[in-house]
């Protein structure tokens, strides 16, 4: 087919060579949908019924939160934030509004709650929109313009006054509320669309390895914010072959539970390729540790200050969930023999579940997973049909997130043809 393919794209255009593609998958998707059914007499259940769901939806808009490394629940376990975003999905134009606000789990009516909006979002990672961890349950942080650059706000979801205000976009937050962290999203929406803001040029573009662009702290009492280190910085630290003549970015930040120290993803493409590391530092940005430096990482999750897990893959163990001890050579496969897809994985709050999903299937299934640890076994507790026409950069993955309670599981999907969420009772 690809032969095929490669004689036809002259003759017929990319633009129709690339609905050709989409009619041959709908076409093998659609086959192999048809032979499963048959095979088993009945449909795909799309969710289990031991588990009651609630749905969160609007007719004119699709409605989502984004990433599974933030968790839209109020730490009361009874508010809900999520976007609303167009109808049509497509990769966002710099004016672009998304609505922003939350639900109450308690209110049967499910209503919206409008907060405010802004145009710095994308699909896969919103607008970075969270519950500000001041145990108010009422003030959330999120990206937004701010003088035509990129800024963050605090605001209060009653009142709906802005709290404050800050110069620099905000990508993670310490868990005492006292630092954000930050990275170059222009940068980073050139170089992994659906992930970055695609409001603003990026500066940085024709530098492979900028020395004053990389990661930021912010002082969230006193808004004064300084650059970490560099990418120029950072590659000189157990460089590898590969990195030369390539071009840098970061991505994936994340804070261990006390603050002390976050993590980072450190990537770079070359001849087309695209290679990361994941590593960690402190809150100074010091004591810098490549705990993945070669191999692959994708997903990740801390499950203590000094432990993290990932989704990787290693010569001598191959690709599974190993969970790391920051700092040192020591790992371990979790879930040996039954975690043995990608996907975005969460402990639960009291650390005896591992919640995670997976990709699209052949049948376009993105399956809904727990691991007991306890028990040593995987349960399925859903799967969802991912339409065709969700891929690429406006995807839609389940992105599965626990409430602080652990009573709740919340994701996104795309099953009934656009985004919604939905919020499981475990």
């Amino acid at each position: 087919m690809a032969h095929l393919i490669t004689k036809l794209r002259p003759i017929l255009g990319e633009q129709n060579i690339s609905i050709l593609k989409n009619f041959v998958t709908a076409t093998k998707v659609a086959g192999y949908r048809s032979l499963r059914m048959m095979r088993t007499g009945l449909h795909l259940k799309e969710n289990n019924a031991a588990h009651k769901i609630l749905k969160f939806a609007d007719d004119n808009k699709q409605v989502y939160f984004g990433y599974y490394d933030i968790t839209p629940f109020s730490q009361d376990s009874r508010l809900l934030l999520a976007i609303h975003a167009p109808m049509k999905s497509t990769a966002p134009k710099p004016e672009t509004e998304v609505v922003i606000g939350y639900y109450d789990l308690n209110d049967e009516k499910g209503t919206f709650y409008n907060v405010d909006r802004t145009t710095t979002w994308c699909w896969q990672q919103g607008c970075r929109l969270q519950w500000y961890p001041d145990g108010s349950n009422q003030n959330i942080l999120y990206n937004r313009l701010i003088d035509n650059q990129y800024g963050c706000v605090i605001q209060d979801i009653q009142s709906k006054k802005i709290i404050k205000s800050f110069n620099r976009p905000v990508y993670a937050i310490s868990t005492d509320g006292r630092w954000g962290i930050s990275l170059n999203f222009s940068r980073l929406q050139r170089l992994r669309p659906g992930y970055g803001y695609a409001n603003l040029p990026d500066k940085s573009e024709g530098r492979l390895v900028p020395d004053d662009d990389g990661i930021w702290r912010i002082n969230i009492n006193t808004g004064k914010e300084n650059l970490l280190f560099s990418l120029a910085d950072i590659i000189k630290m157990e460089q590898l072959k590969n990195m030369g003549n390539a071009e840098h970015y970061f991505n994936h930040l994340l804070f261990n539970p006390d603050g002390s120290r976050f993590m980072f993803f450190h990537l770079w493409i070359k001849d087309g390729r695209r290679y990361n590391r994941l590593m960690t530092c402190d809150i100074d940005g010091k004591d810098l540790y490549p705990l993945i430096n070669e191999g692959h990482v994708s997903h990740y999750f801390w499950k203590s200050n000094n432990e993290l897990l990932a989704f990787s893959t290693h010569s001598d163990t191959g690709m599974n969930f190993h969970l790391y001890r920051d700092k040192s050579n020591f790992r371990e496969i979790i879930g040996k023999g039954f975690l043995t897809q990608d996907g975005h994985p969460s402990y639960s709050p009291d650390g005896s579940m591992l919640l995670t999903d997976t990709y699209p299937d052949k049948y376009r299934n993105q399956h809904l997973l727990i691991f007991s640890l306890k028990e040593n076994n995987l349960f399925q507790i859903g799967s969802f049909y991912s339409p065709l026409s969700f891929k690429g950069e406006v995807r839609c993955d389940l992105h599965p997130r626990w409430s602080s309670c652990g009573k709740y599981i919340c994701f996104d999907s795309a099953h009934e043809r656009k985004r919604a969420m939905y919020v499981m009772l475990c």
